[in-house]
């Protein structure tokens, strides 16, 4: 199905930047666009509070959610800055709470955000659809 409708084209984004980076295209980069919007405007109308947070963090950040020192190989790393791609939206969205004494009455805190991730995986996933 995605070979019949050109939404996705593995093969060209293994040209651009190599294994598991696809490239969505027309109906599929809507889709894909559609798909954050719904689940975005979900999480709103759930009572969570809509974050953009930075997708570059700190090495107090990585720490703060425990994905450093654990998963520092996986992790994409500017050494000239010392900063961190982001694995996942949680690490930028919980570290708005580091280093805070959160009183109970503003508990629970429900935020919700969208960002790419940037992450080695184990075990290559790109490779096992042949990009």
């Amino acid at each position: 199905m995605i070979k019949k409708y050109d939404i996705i084209d593995f093969e060209l984004g293994n040209k651009i930047s190599g294994a598991g980076f696809p490239v969505y295209k027309g109906q599929g980069a809507r889709l894909q666009r559609a798909l954050i919007n719904f689940f975005l405007d979900e999480a709103r109308q759930a009572g969570y509070f809509e974050v953009q947070p930075p997708i570059l963090v700190n090495e107090a950040s990585g720490y703060g959610t425990g994905q450093l020192p654990d998963k520092d190989g996986q992790m994409y790393h500017d050494a000239q800055d010392n900063l961190y791609l982001i694995p996942t939206a949680e690490v930028p969205i919980t570290n708005l709470y580091r280093d805070e004494i959160i009183a109970t009455d503003k508990l629970p805190i429900r935020n919700a955000g969208y960002t790419p991730c940037f992450r080695r995986e184990a075990g290559s996933w790109g490779q096992m659809y042949g990009a």
